[in-house]
């Protein structure tokens, strides 16, 4: 399942692949939806506690989470600022849902519109969580590339991964290293039938 959505901004969209360097911002889980409330427990805990875990897992087991070699780059930096604080954002009381759920790229084009980065430059890459839907055991991750400075979304597409792995933490990581294995080529390839 993808939707791709295309803008040019201060970098051309086929910068994407031309770059050496982009900029990880880690996992957006500031409108995120947990569905099936008998897969998700403790939501103070999965706010307060796995937010952050699943973020630090990509950081620190680079030999599994190769950002370098799935996007094809020499170089990935990391800044993980504002997801930080981001993902402190949402409410207890509506993270857990029985119904689907579902937002578009005007609301991912927001939720950059919102990130505050300084005087970085260069292109930034978020996966921003819509859903982790425990019926289906699938995650769904907008997968986001975007001119820094300017905050423009330069290619946005919601990308699937099935969640799998031994406990809850590596359960649901599995899945977002599904996506991250995934995208570069659904990303490139839908870049290039939308360039023909």
């Amino acid at each position: 399942m993808a939707l791709s959505f295309q803008i040019n901004a201060q970098h051309n969209t086929s910068d994407i692949f031309k770059v050496n360097e982009i900029t990880w911002y880690g996992l957006d889980f500031s409108n995120v939806r947990l569905i099936g409330a008998i897969g998700f427990k403790n939501p103070e805990k999965i706010k307060s506690y796995y937010f952050d875990a699943w973020n630090s897992l990509i950081i620190y087991e680079t030999n599994k989470y190769k950002l370098d070699k799935f996007f094809h780059k020499e170089s990935v930096e990391h800044y993980l600022n504002i997801v930080t604080d981001r993902n402190t954002l949402p409410n207890l009381d509506e993270l857990i849902i029985e119904t689907e759920y579902s937002f578009g790229a005007e609301e991912v084009m927001q939720i950059i519109s919102e990130y505050d980065s300084g005087d970085k430059e260069g292109i930034g890459l978020v996966f921003i969580l819509e859903s982790l839907n425990k019926y289906r055991e699938n995650a769904f991750v907008w997968v986001t590339f975007f001119d820094i400075q300017t905050k423009q979304v330069l290619l946005t597409e919601k990308l699937v991964g099935k969640a799998g792995g031994y406990g809850f933490r590596n359960f649901w990581a599995g899945a977002y290293y599904k996506v991250m294995k995934s995208a570069y080529k659904s990303i490139y390839m839908e870049y290039k039938i939308s360039n023909e």
